[in-house]
C-alpha cells in the first residue's frame, strides 16, 4: 500500500504542546510500518496555520491525492490538516472521494455514524483549542506589558535589550549619535533626513546593523521614535490572521494603549519639534541642502501620463528630469538646460501683465483639476476593480461553507468602507476645484523682472507663484536641442 505522510506545526502549538515536526513525522512512519505500507513522500507545513487551508505542502497532496497516487495518507492528529471543523471535513470528503483514507496515529476514525461525530467533536475541540491558545497568548503579553515589562527585543538604536529583566537600557555610544541627530534636525537645522545621513556617512559612523550606509528613512524613523523622550505606546495595534503567513495590522483605540517608560536620552520637547518639522513643507528657505534642487523640483509632471517629474544623476554626476512612472512616452530632459529654457519661457510670457494674461487664459483653463496625478487615480479605479472580485470571491467562500457568517460578514464591511473611502478619494479628485486665491498678474510680473541672476533666488520665485509644469518632451534628437511642450499653471 503506497501512503503519504502529512505534519504540520504553528509555532503557537508547538509551544504549547511541545510537538514538533520530527517527533510528528517519527510516530507516522511507526504507524506506516504496522500497517505494512510503503511511505511514498512525506509533506511537511512548517510554521502554518492551522486555521487556513492554503498551504503550500497541503495543496501539493491534495493534487497528489486526485491524480490517484496514493490509497492513505497518514496525519498525527485531525487537527493537523485544520483546526477548524468545515475544513477537516472537506478535506477527509476529498480523500475518501478519490478512494484515499485519512489515518491518524492519535485514534482511528471508524466509518461509522458514531466515529464520524467523533471525529466532528474533536474537530470543534480542536478549533475552540486553537481560540484559547490565541487568548491566552495575547492576555500573557498584555499583562507583562501592564507590568511594564518589554515583551520583545525591538533592536530600537541608542538601546541594549536586557533579556533577564525584558527592559531597554542604554547605550552609551549609540546615544551619543541619537542626541546629536536631534541637534542637527532640530536646532541647527542642519538639513532634512538625507542630508544628515550624509553626514553620518562621512563621519563613518556605524549604521544601526554595523553594516553598509545610513540612509534617509534610517534616520527618518531615529526621529519618530518617542523612546527616547522616556515614554511611549505599546499595544497600539494587533495582527489579524489573514492568510498562513499573513497578517493585518489593525489599530487598537486609544484607551487600550499601554504607556512604557524607558531610559531617557534626549529632551522631551525635541521630539513633538521633530515631528512637526518632518509634517511640515520643507521650503528651499529652510533647507540647506536644496541648493542643488532643480529649479521645477516639487511641481514638474510629465506632460504625457501626468506623474510627477524626479531627478536622477547619472553615472558622470550629471542630472536629469524623469517621469516617476517611466511612461514609454518620456524621454529624459538635463536638468541644466531645461532649467534655462523654462526660466526663459516664463520670462517672456512675465514681460508684461498684457503678455501674463493672454497666456493664463490660452493655458490656465486647461490645467488639470484633479489633485490627484493621472498615476493615482488608475491606480484607485483598479483597486476598486479588485475590491468587487474579492467581494465575490468571499461570496463564493460563504456559499461553499469555507468561511463562517461572522468572518464573511467582517471581510464585506472592511471591503465596503474600503470602497467607500477609495470613492470618495476619487470624486474629490475629478471634481476638485481650483479655489486658491489668484495672485494678482502685476505682482507676477514685477517679482519675475526683479529676480536676480541667480539660481536660489530663481528657484525661491518659482516656488512663490508656479502651481504646476506639465512638460513633454517631443522631439527624437541627440544632445540638449529639445523640442518641448511646457505648460505653466500659475497660483
Amino acid at each position: 500500500m503506497n501512503v503519504a505522510i502529512y505534519a504540520r506545526v504553528s509555532s503557537e502549538w508547538q509551544a504549547e504542546h511541545g510537538y514538533s515536526i520530527g517527533t510528528q513525522l517519527e510516530a507516522c512512519r511507526k504507524k506506516a510500518k504496522d500497517l505494512g505500507a510503503f511511505v511514498v513522500k512525506e509533506y511537511v507545513d512548517d510554521g502554518y496555520s492551522g486555521g487556513f487551508l492554503e498551504r503550500p505542502a497541503l495543496e501539493q497532496l491534495r493534487d497528489a491525492v486526485q491524480e490517484g497516487l496514493y490509497e492513505a495518507v497518514i496525519v498525527h492528529d485531525a487537527d493537523r490538516l485544520s483546526r477548524k471543523l468545515i475544513h477537516q471535513l472537506i478535506l477527509v470528503e476529498e480523500f475518501e472521494k478519490y478512494k484515499c483514507k485519512p489515518v491518524f496515529v492519535l485514534g482511528e476514525v471508524a466509518d461509522t455514524p458514531e466515529g464520524q461525530m467523533t471525529m466532528q467533536m474533536k474537530g470543534v475541540f480542536a478549533e475552540y483549542e486553537r481560540a484559547k491558545i490565541r487568548e491566552r497568548t495575547m492576555r500573557g503579553k498584555r499583562a507583562k506589558l501592564k507590568a511594564g515589562k518589554a515583551i520583545c527585543d525591538s533592536h530600537i538604536y541608542g538601546y541594549d535589550f536586557d533579556r533577564e529583566n525584558s527592559c531597554y537600557v542604554i547605550n552609551p555610544a549609540e546615544a551619543e549619535v541619537v542626541k546629536m541627530v536631534y541637534k542637527w534636525f532640530v536646532e541647527d537645522r542642519y538639513g532634512g533626513c538625507d542630508a544628515i545621513a550624509a553626514r553620518l556617512n562621512d563621519m563613518a559612523i556605524p549604521t544601526p546593523t554595523g553594516s553598509g550606509l545610513w540612509g534617509t528613512s534610517t534616520v527618518q524613523h531615529m526621529l519618530k521614535r518617542s523612546h527616547y523622550t522616556g515614554k511611549y505606546y505599546a499595544s497600539t495595534q494587533y495582527h489579524k490572521k489573514t492568510g498562513p503567513k499573513s497578517y493585518k495590522k489593525i489599530p487598537r483605540p486609544r484607551e487600550d494603549w499601554i504607556e512604557m517608560t524607558c531610559p531617557q536620552i534626549i529632551d522631551a520637547d525635541l521630539h513633538p519639534r521633530a515631528l512637526e518639522i518632518i509634517a511640515s513643507h520643507r521650503t528651499y528657505k529652510t533647507w540647506k541642502h536644496s541648493q542643488d534642487a532643480g529649479l521645477m523640483q516639487g511641481f514638474a509632471y510629465c506632460g504625457f501620463c501626468g506623474a510627477r517629474m524626479r531627478i536622477m544623476t547619472s553615472k558622470k554626476t550629471q542630472k536629469y528630469y524623469s517621469c516617476g512612472s517611466k511612461c514609454e512616452k518620456s524621454r529624459l530632459l538635463g536638468l541644466f538646460y531645461t532649467d534655462e529654457l523654462i526660466w526663459s519661457l516664463l520670462e517672456s510670457i512675465c514681460e508684461s501683465p498684457k503678455t501674463l494674461k493672454a497666456y493664463i487664459a490660452a493655458n490656465q483653463g486647461s490645467a488639470p483639476k484633479a489633485q490627484l496625478p493621472q498615476q493615482n487615480r488608475q491606480k484607485i479605479k483598479k483597486r476598486l476593480d479588485k475590491i468587487q472580485q474579492e467581494r465575490k470571491a468571499v461570496m463564493t467562500w460563504f456559499s461553499q461553507s469555507l468561511l463562517g457568517q461572522t468572518e464573511a460578514t467582517e471581510k464585506l464591511q472592511a471591503l465596503k468602507a474600503e470602497e467607500e473611502k477609495l470613492q470618495a478619494e476619487l470624486a474629490a479628485a475629478e471634481n476638485a476645484q481650483d479655489t486658491s486665491k489668484a495672485l494678482d498678474v502685476n505682482d507676477i510680473c514685477e517679482v519675475v523682472k526683479n529676480c536676480p541672476d541667480d539660481k536660489p533666488a530663481k528657484r525661491k520665485v518659482m516656488l512663490a507663484i508656479i502651481d504646476r509644469v506639465d512638460i513633454a518632451r517631443l522631439d527624437n534628437n541627440y544632445g540638449h536641442n529639445y523640442d518641448l511642450d511646457l505648460k505653466i499653471s500659475f497660483k
